[in-house]
């Protein structure tokens, strides 16, 4: 098990609380330094002031849970073009805009994640609806251009 996921499950529950998402988690070690980064999600929008809250409940939780170890934590948005890179991460981007590349073909699809299930999500666009199974794309990533339509 990566270090990371033993850690996961522990920090999306305490964001959970306050309404904030994890989207993503890394540990990494270095020359006897921990640097640790979380990437946050609040479906209201994610700011300095989300991305600050997070810190306030990551920091303690992870000085328990890394014990006597230092570590350097960062908090960062996943900002408004961020690639996608697991599948759990659709359900989490619900309702905004996105951009797939299928691994079947050229052209890539544009719309809303109007639903995201275990296995497949559907995508809403000015085209109308489609359902696309997860292990069929080849890219994904946020496009905030997509959500004015």
């Amino acid at each position: 098990m990566v270090e990371s996921d033993r850690y996961r499950k522990d920090l999306e529950e305490l964001l959970s609380g306050a309404g904030l998402g994890l989207v993503d988690l890394s540990v990494s070690r270095h020359r006897g330094s921990v640097q640790v980064r979380a990437v946050i999600y609040a479906p209201g929008g994610t700011g300095i002031d989300e991305c600050s809250r997070a810190h306030r409940l990551i920091q303690p939780r992870l000085q328990v849970l890394l014990s006597e170890q230092d570590f350097h934590l960062e908090v960062a948005s996943p900002g408004v073009d961020r690639w996608i890179r697991s599948d759990r991460e659709y359900a989490i981007f619900t309702g905004r805009g996105i951009r797939i590349l299928l691994k079947e073909g050229d052209e890539w699809l544009a719309g809303r994640i109007a639903q995201a299930g275990p296995s497949a999500m559907t995508i809403r666009g000015a085209w109308g609806e489609r359902t696309v199974e997860y292990a069929s794309i080849a890219k994904a990533r946020l496009d905030y251009a997509q959500e004015g339509a």
